[in-house]
This record gives C-alpha cells, sequence and structure tokens, in this order.
C-alpha cells in the first residue's frame, strides 16, 4: 500500500511540473520575444570610448585625420575610428577581403538587407535601447564590404 502510495504521488508531481512547465514556457515566448543580437563593438572597441582605450585595443594608429584615426588589420582590410569630444562617435569597418567579413545576421541581426540599383546590398539597424544603429554594405561582386556602427 505504501509502494502505491508512494508511486502515485511521484506520477502526480511529474504531472505538474511537466504542465507547469509548459504553461510557463508558453507564456514567456509569447511575453518576450527575441531579437537577434546586433554588432556593437569590434575588436573590443565601442561607442564611447576614449582614445586610450581604443590605442589600448588596437595599438598605434596608421594615420590620423583631424578627429579620424585608421587603424589596418588581417592584410588590406580597415577599421575607422570616429571621434567627437575625445570619444568614439562611429566605428567603421571596411574588408577588402571578403572571406574575413562576418554574414549579415552576425551584424544587422534581422534586419532586411536591400539590394540597391547598382547591384550592392545595404541593411540597417536601429537598435533605440542603446541609441546606436548598425549598417553593412555589400558591393555588387562581394570585393568590398563596409560595417558602420554609429550614433
Amino acid at each position: 500500500m505504501k509502494l502505491i502510495t508512494r508511486l502515485l504521488i511521484v506520477v502526480a508531481v511529474l504531472a505538474c511540473a511537466s504542465l507547469g512547465g509548459h504553461s510557463i514556457g508558453s507564456v514567456s515566448a509569447t511575453l518576450v520575444p527575441q531579437e537577434k543580437k546586433v554588432l556593437s563593438e569590434f575588436r573590443g572597441v565601442r561607442l564611447g570610448f576614449k582614445a586610450d582605450q581604443v590605442h589600448a585595443k588596437l595599438g598605434k594608429p596608421a594615420s590620423v585625420v583631424e578627429s579620424r584615426e585608421e587603424f589596418t588589420f588581417d592584410g588590406d582590410n580597415q577599421i575607422t575610428i570616429h571621434l567627437e569630444n575625445g570619444e568614439v562617435r562611429a566605428i567603421q569597418i571596411v574588408f577588402m577581403e571578403s572571406a574575413k567579413a562576418p554574414v549579415w545576421t552576425d551584424v544587422v541581426g534581422d534586419a532586411e538587407v536591400n539590394q540597391m540599383e547598382s547591384g550592392a546590398s545595404f541593411a540597417r539597424k536601429v537598435v533605440n535601447a542603446e541609441h546606436f544603429w548598425v549598417s553593412m554594405y555589400k558591393s555588387k561582386d562581394g570585393t568590398m564590404t563596409r560595417i558602420t556602427i554609429s550614433r
């Protein structure tokens, strides 16, 4: 008799846990839509960084023109840091080697990729909650990809 009682209790607990888990999972999936992440930094550099923080991540710039610092990485690829009032206002990355460029969804998340009249492709995602936007442009022949992260 004790064995049957224990068995019924175990079955009841498992049934409740199973139903409860299903119900909670369904509600949370409905109430909290998941947005695909977007690129918000590159090589550890983020918007709002000071120039010395950028240099700590990327090293010495290859060139400095007014409020713009340019760095070269992985061959001919370039990062341009645009500074405003001493802080990073925009990060522009140019991949001349398409094999090293990230895929669309890793950069602009679920943003729609549009084909331009020239045959090039472009997408832009605004992240209102974090006050920035990110865009990606790929040339028609795919030999150049440009990514911009900016406020």
